[in-house]
C-alpha cells in the first residue's frame, strides 16, 4: 500500500514489486512527476502490482503507453464509482 510519506521511487518500488518489466513502464510514467503522480494513485486504487502491471502493458496494450494509462484510469474511474 502507498503511504504518504512515499516518494515516487519509492512508489514505483513498491508498484513494481521486484518486476524489471513493470519499473521500466512505472519510471516512464512518472517522467512527468505531477501526471505520474496521479496514475500511480490509479494504478494504487486498482491494486496492480508487478508482474501484472507488465502484462497489461506489453501483452493487452502491446507496449502502448498511452493506451495502458488509459485503460488504468478507466479501471479507476469504474471502481470508484463502485465504492461510492
Amino acid at each position: 500500500m502507498l503511504e504518504a510519506s512515499d516518494t515516487l521511487a519509492g512508489a514505483v518500488g513498491k508498484l513494481a514489486a521486484g518486476n524489471m518489466g513493470a519499473a521500466c513502464v512505472l519510471g516512464r510514467i512518472v517522467e512527468d512527476p505531477f501526471v505520474g503522480f496521479m496514475i500511480l494513485m490509479d494504478l494504487e486504487t486498482t491494486d496492480l502490482r508487478g508482474e501484472d502491471i507488465w502484462l497489461l502493458y506489453h501483452d493487452v496494450h502491446h507496449m502502448d503507453l498511452d493506451g495502458f494509462i488509459q485503460d488504468v484510469r478507466a479501471r479507476a474511474g469504474c471502481l470508484n464509482r463502485l465504492k461510492v
